[in-house]
């Protein structure tokens, strides 16, 4: 089975998809990273993720897409598909889009700051948008476990003393 590797990475105000010809495929966060814009395919789409921890995503409104553990589903096929995530070890984040037997692995690791790697297996329709999706369901996570880690120092380190 034909494996793709792809990346995303930050450049001036947008992170910037690499790896498919011809792909012009860009992310842009609004403030706090809870909300962006997709661009993909000629096409402008508003993401957000929701839910605690900010472990559900969706595209467009209505959704198109949603990464939500089994509850996930993406244009294409209509075959049923798993969005798979694992507990951030030592800043490195994980998760997996599933479809029988075609993967889309991200990962997202402290050494690489805010580049996402995106390894895709199998033949994915719509492929720009969901590389795009899942680094946006990352990179929005370690942001939001970071203001969580921020909180916590505050309110431990102003005790009582």
């Amino acid at each position: 089975m034909a494996k793709t590797a792809l990346s995303l990475h930050k450049k001036g105000g947008a992170f910037v998809l690499d790896g498919l010809k011809g792909s012009s495929a860009t992310l842009t966060f609004e403030r706090g990273m809870r909300k962006g814009t997709v661009t993909a395919g000629g096409r402008a789409l508003p993401i957000a993720a929701t839910g605690r921890g900010r472990t559900r995503v969706t595209a467009a409104d209505p959704a198109i897409l949603c990464l939500d553990g089994q509850g996930a589903f993406v244009p294409g096929s209509g075959a049923p598909v798993e969005w798979r995530t694992s507990r951030p070890r030592r800043g490195h984040y994980q998760a997996t889009l599933v479809r029988g037997s075609d993967l889309i692995d991200f990962s997202l690791t402290r050494s690489d700051g805010k580049s996402v790697q995106i390894e895709v297996t199998g033949h994915w329709d719509d492929l720009e948008l969901l590389a795009l999706a899942g680094s946006f369901a990352l990179l929005s996570r370690r942001r939001g476990d970071t203001y969580r880690k921020i909180a916590i120092a505050g309110v431990v380190s102003h005790g009582p003393h």
